[in-house]
C-alpha cells in the first residue's frame, strides 16, 4: 500500500490590495492518494470431496497457464484467470492449489479538497470547502468468482470498496 498526503496553501499576497487578498490569498488545496495491491485469494473446488467441511480448494490442471489477466478491461472482467487451469479436487483430498494463489484488482484512488477561510473582525469566520472523493473516478473492482462449481467462475461481478466519484461542498459560519 502506498499513501501520499499533501496540503498546499496559496501565499498571503501581502503587497496586494484588500480585494485581491480577499479573493486570491489563503486558498488551501489538500489531498490523499492511495495505491494498493489487491487482496489475495484462492480457488474453491465448489464441492466437499474431503468430507472435512473446511472449504476444499480446486486441483491444478497440469500444463495450463494460470493467469489470463491480459487484454482490455472487458476481457479480464469476464475471465480474470484461466478457468481451464482448475478442476474439482479428487475425492478424499483438500485440493492442491494454495489458499493465496492470485491477487485481486488493486485500488487507485485520489481524494481532494480545496477551501478558504475569510475572517471578519476578530470574532467571525466563514469557511468554504469543496471535497471530491475518488476525484479521478478510477473504477475499483471486487474479487472474481472463485467457486469452480459456479457458472460465473473467473468473472468479476462486483465493484470494490471505492465508490464512484462523490463531491460535497460546505459553507460554515464560525462565531
Amino acid at each position: 500500500m502506498f499513501s501520499l498526503n499533501f496540503v498546499y496553501e496559496t501565499p498571503g499576497l501581502a503587497g496586494w490590495n484588500s480585494v485581491g487578498r480577499f479573493a486570491l490569498a489563503g486558498w488551501q488545496l489538500s489531498g490523499i492518494w492511495i495505491a494498493q495491491s489487491g487482496a489475495p485469494f484462492g480457488i474453491s473446488s465448489g464441492r466437499d470431496n474431503s468430507l472435512a467441511h473446511t472449504g476444499d480448494r480446486a486441483d491444478y490442471v497440469s500444463g495450463q497457464a494460470l493467469t489470463s489477466h491480459e487484454g482490455d478491461r472487458d476481457q479480464w472482467l469476464n475471465q480474470y484467470f484461466n478457468t481451464a487451469a482448475f478442476q474439482t479436487n479428487a475425492p478424499g483430498t483438500f485440493g492442491n492449489t494454495p489458499r493465496a494463489l492470485f491477487f485481486g484488482p488493486g485500488i487507485n484512488s485520489v481524494d481532494t479538497g480545496f477551501g478558504k477561510n475569510w475572517r471578519f473582525r476578530e470574532r467571525y469566520r466563514v469557511q468554504f470547502r469543496w471535497e471530491m472523493f475518488n476525484a479521478l473516478n478510477h473504477p475499483s473492482f471486487g474479487l472474481p468468482n472463485r467457486n469452480r462449481a459456479s457458472s460465473n467462475f473467473g468473472r468479476i461481478l462486483s465493484t470494490g470498496a471505492v465508490p464512484p466519484r462523490v463531491m460535497q461542498g460546505a459553507l460554515k459560519l464560525y462565531f
